[in-house]
């Protein structure tokens, strides 16, 4: 069978990497391996692979059972003929014996061919024939009366062991007939048959509708192939839409953060300045210089804190 299948396995290495590629990938992020995970899982191109193998297989296959079924009946037939053949051998053989032995009952009792103890045999073995509805033999009207008067006179001792002979010699001729009849049919059964087989061609049918499957299959798979990379393509795509999102939102946070510690810098400046309008104060009513350096340096550390922050954000929109 010359039977292209190319045409089904279209992008399997391909994938075959890339299921390879992950599934090493996920055994090297997990230490821990899930049972489950390591179970069969379905897919949908490998079974429109193994369906259409084996749709393509099963056309073959009942072909060639066909073509066998036809080959055992053509030589069960064939044995039969040769079974037939023998039966017709063997029914000649015992016709041939039975007039040998008739030749030697007519020599035994010196019965002459032209005699009229014959001649009135031979009518008694026609009548026995066309007692049978299907032998098609009917007597004359002279044999009819010669029949009859052989009767009233009664049959010799020749004549009852000839007429011995010949039942016997007749079963063997009807023997013969039937199975020529037989050889004939079953000869004209063979011939039409394989004819037939000679103009319909089953196998090399067979193998092109199988052809044409794998086609088909090899389509239906390209289909889903692009089904399933179009898939990936928009799983990748709302990935990197979620991670877009994601970075958004990371943004929005940090400048948030950002506008707050930039408003917590102008309360503290404003507060600052407070702080040294109240210190001069201060310092012109009680002339406590100690004091007032203590609060500016309290206000300066404050005021760093802030500015550290404020550079961790910008650090981390950076990132």
């Amino acid at each position: 069978m010359k039977v292209n299948k190319t045409s089904v396995f279209v992008g399997e290495e391909t994938r075959a990497n890339r299921v390879e590629a992950k599934s090493k990938k996920g055994l090297s992020e997990n230490k821990t391996v899930d049972g489950s995970a390591l179970q069969a899982k379905f897919d949908p191109v490998e079974e429109k692979r193994r369906q259409t193998r084996k749709k393509a297989m099963k056309i073959i296959g009942d072909a060639f059972k066909n073509e066998r079924r036809m080959d055992d009946e053509l030589n069960g037939r064939r044995e039969k003929v040769s079974s037939l053949q023998k039966d017709m051998d063997d029914a000649g053989k015992g016709i041939r014996e039975l007039e040998e032995r008739r030749n030697q009952l007519r020599e035994a009792y010196e019965v002459e061919p032209d005699s009229l103890e014959e001649q009135d045999l031979r009518v008694l073995e026609k009548a026995r024939k066309a007692a049978d509805p299907r032998s098609k033999v009917e007597l004359s009207e002279e044999e009819e009366k010669q029949y009859a008067e052989i009767q009233k006179k009664g049959l010799t001792e020749y004549q009852k062991y000839s007429l011995e002979l010949f039942d016997q010699k007749d079963k063997f001729e009807k023997d013969a007939l039937q199975a020529a009849k037989e050889i004939k049919i079953e000869t004209r059964i063979i011939r039409a048959t394989e004819l037939e087989r000679l103009k319909t061609h089953p196998m090399a049918d067979a193998e092109k509708q199988a052809e044409k499957v794998l086609e088909e299959g090899s389509k239906e798979i390209i289909g889903l192939l692009i089904d399933e990379t179009k898939e990936q393509v928009d799983e990748k795509a709302e990935e990197t839409k979620e991670q877009a999102k994601a970075k958004e939102e990371k943004e929005e946070a940090l400048k948030e953060r950002i506008d707050a510690a930039k408003e917590k810098r102008e309360e503290m400046k404003e507060f600052a300045e407070d702080i040294l309008d109240e210190v001069q104060e201060i310092s012109a009513v009680q002339n406590d210089v100690s004091t007032a350096q203590q609060e500016v340096r309290n206000m300066m550390s404050k005021m760093k804190m802030i500015e550290e922050e404020i550079k961790g954000a910008a650090v981390d929109e950076n990132i």
